[in-house]
């Protein structure tokens, strides 16, 4: 049970305590009070009594009088006796009312006090509801502001995907234009370095040498200088060949003389003077593997 309300329940049990007290006091003395007025009443019933022996004969004609003052004094007696009850009833009734009335008042102090606490919690709760409000309201702007950032954000995101994807569509047009031109080049000159070898294997092909096959190559250099003047002022100018119906040795050195060595204004192979496209990195990333792995053995380290 509560504290407060068995402190009440104490309180109410002490006050009706004290109220039947009272009753019983109050009664007792209105008891005696009736007691002394009936004794009053019989002795003054005596006396008149008396009186009316001793004036027997000059109240001869009030006895019917007489009997009838009786009847209303004690009629009056009777009534006199239940006013009385009547008056303490009502009494107690007004204590027992009256208790009521101040536990209800109290009650209802007790509930004004309670109201008064809901009330501040009311108001308190209703400030916190204001101030989480103009918060909720603070932070919907926050979020509307950033919704608004992000949906630009991502706007210019997209248009910068458009623009990277249309830098990368001219690039690779420019790239492949560029190797569409320098094919064409590699081409023309490929072209023109094959027909100016055609030419100049014309050319060797209709020069005639003559060598001498009996003689020693030795001698023969040392006898015909000028043969060999000429050829070396061919090679120098058109780099013609020998005779191709002599199987020498020095012929294919000849050829890759022609073909490798020299570089004055002889034609050059064509892997040299292609021209490649230079490649660029458009992603890169970390190796997934190595290239290259060394063994502790084969690098000569004993443990």
């Amino acid at each position: 049970m509560d504290p407060a309300r068995r402190s009440t329940e104490t309180w109410r049990s002490h006050i009706l305590r004290q109220l039947k007290h009272r009753d019983l006091s109050q009664t007792s003395m209105f008891q005696d009070l009736i007691r002394f007025y009936t004794q009053l009443l019989e002795k003054t019933s005596l006396t008149k009594a008396v009186l009316s022996s001793s004036n027997r004969r000059d109240c001869a004609d009030s006895s019917s009088s007489l009997s009838s003052l009786q009847e209303q004094t004690s009629w009056m007696k009777k009534s006199t006796g239940e006013l009385a009850y009547q008056v303490v009833e009502l009494q107690q009734k007004i204590q027992i009312k009256t208790c009521f009335l101040q536990d209800q008042q109290d009650s209802l102090q007790v509930e004004k006090r309670r109201l008064g606490g809901v009330s501040d919690a009311c108001q308190t709760l209703q400030k916190q509801v204001d101030h989480f409000n103009l918060e909720n309201r603070k932070l919907k702007e926050d979020y509307d502001s950033l919704l608004e950032r992000q949906r630009w954000a991502e706007s210019k995101l997209r248009e910068q995907k458009v623009q990277e994807e249309e830098m990368l569509e001219e690039m690779l047009q420019l790239k492949n234009q560029a190797a569409a031109r320098m094919n064409n080049r590699n081409e023309r000159r490929s072209r023109a370095r094959q027909a100016t070898l055609q030419k100049d294997l014309q050319a060797a092909a209709r020069s005639k040498v003559t060598i001498d096959s009996s003689s020693s190559a030795p001698s023969s250099r040392s006898t015909s200088p000028k043969p060999e003047l000429h050829v070396s002022r061919g090679r120098g100018q058109t780099r013609l060949f020998r005779s191709a119906s002599v199987a020498s040795p020095r012929m294919f050195s000849s050829f890759r003389e022609l073909f490798e060595k020299r570089r004055g204004h002889s034609v050059s192979s064509l892997k040299e003077d292609l021209l490649y496209p230079v490649g660029f990195c458009v992603s890169a990333r970390v190796p997934a593997r190595s290239l290259q792995v060394l063994e502790a053995h084969e690098q000569g380290i004993n443990a």
